[in-house]
């Protein structure tokens, strides 16, 4: 009897520079635009690195330290895993007793922390603080909003070689966007943006379609030892990773912007096409968590897929008798709802 396991996880980094003033940073030094202080730069703080390191252990143990915040903040958005383990006689067939599937959603999410230190001023932590307002419970750090869709570990076999696979849909959102956008809906466009002070020009894009980050992951694992791991897509924005057993494998293109003569920040052309795209994807039909139907979801991840577009990440390992390449080419995507 043999045993067969693998896994496979996606991170979700914010990329950004040191935002602490009083360590010689600068609060603009996220990869997100800001407009004034009023767009998403002023909501999130981001992760203070602009890579991570191949080993997906020292990811989980990395921490930033902020002067605002009485504990170190994990350094990644999201963490999206899966784990598929059982046993084989033959190198053939699966023993479905032994099958063994985990991912991680009972781990918490990673927290939302308001950008800027007490002494800095910004519009979203004056909110927080104001008396008259109780919509954070003056909170400057909060849990991010979650939505996971997940499969069962469904049987497989390619070439009469049996395995099993799964797969993962999951994304989050800045729980401050999403409590303000009850607040929005709730008070009505006008007295919410005087209540708020917020510039109207930024409500449509923040408020009334927060942006999700997601990733969506599969694993498959064969009897024969073949494994194949496929990002079949993530968020347009920001920047993503694929690790298997534990490893660094692919990583999403991320552009940095910059900030001219000590300037306000500014994004590059590919990183502000991104953002925006991003921003805008929650309306249409191509994410997973859009307010339309599913079939237009995977109408889009099969179109794009049968023109070689996607998967976005992929990473495999041939068998005694597959390839990670037969396996790819005989299972189509596996959709988790």
């Amino acid at each position: 009897m043999v045993e067969r396991s693998t896994s496979a996880t996606t991170v979700t980094l914010l990329p950004g520079h040191n935002e602490n003033s009083s360590e010689g940073g600068d609060p603009l030094n996220s990869s997100m635009p800001d407009y004034y202080g009023k767009s998403l730069d002023a909501w999130f703080v981001a992760d203070a690195v602009t890579d991570l390191p191949d080993d997906l252990q020292a990811v989980r143990e990395m921490r930033k330290q902020l002067p605002e915040y009485d504990e170190g903040l994990r350094q990644y958005r999201l963490a999206n895993r899966i784990e598929l383990a059982f046993a084989t006689p033959d190198g053939r067939t699966v023993v479905d007793s032994s099958l063994s599937y985990d991912t991680n959603a009972d781990e918490k999410p990673s927290y939302v922390g308001v950008e800027g230190e007490e002494s800095e001023d910004n519009l979203v932590r004056d909110i927080i603080e104001r008396e008259d307002l109780d919509w954070f419970d003056g909170q400057d750090k909060l849990r991010a909003s979650v939505t996971r869709f997940e499969s069962d570990a469904v049987s497989e076999a390619v070439d009469g070689v049996e395995g099993v696979r799964a797969s993962v849909i999951f994304g989050g959102t800045d729980t401050y966007i999403e409590i303000m956008r009850e607040k929005f809906y709730e008070l009505g466009p006008i007295e919410f943006l005087e209540t708020t002070g917020m510039d109207a020009a930024v409500v449509p894009a923040f408020i009334v379609e927060p942006p999700t980050m997601y990733t969506f992951l599969e694993l498959a694992l064969l009897a024969d030892g073949t494994t194949l791991a496929r990002v079949w897509d993530v968020s347009p924005y920001p920047k993503h990773y694929l690790y298997v057993e534990e490893r660094k494998r692919e990583e999403t293109e991320f552009e940095e912007g910059s900030r001219p003569d000590g300037g306000d920040w500014q994004p590059n052309e590919d990183t502000n096409e991104r953002f925006g795209q991003w921003v805008l994807e929650e309306q249409g039909l191509e994410t997973p968590f859009s307010p339309h139907t599913r079939a237009g979801y995977e109408h889009s991840i099969e179109y794009a897929a049968a023109a070689d577009a996607y998967p976005t990440m992929s990473y495999g390992e041939d068998g005694a008798e597959l390839t990670a390449s037969s396996v790819a080419s005989a299972l189509p995507p596996l959709f988790p709802w």
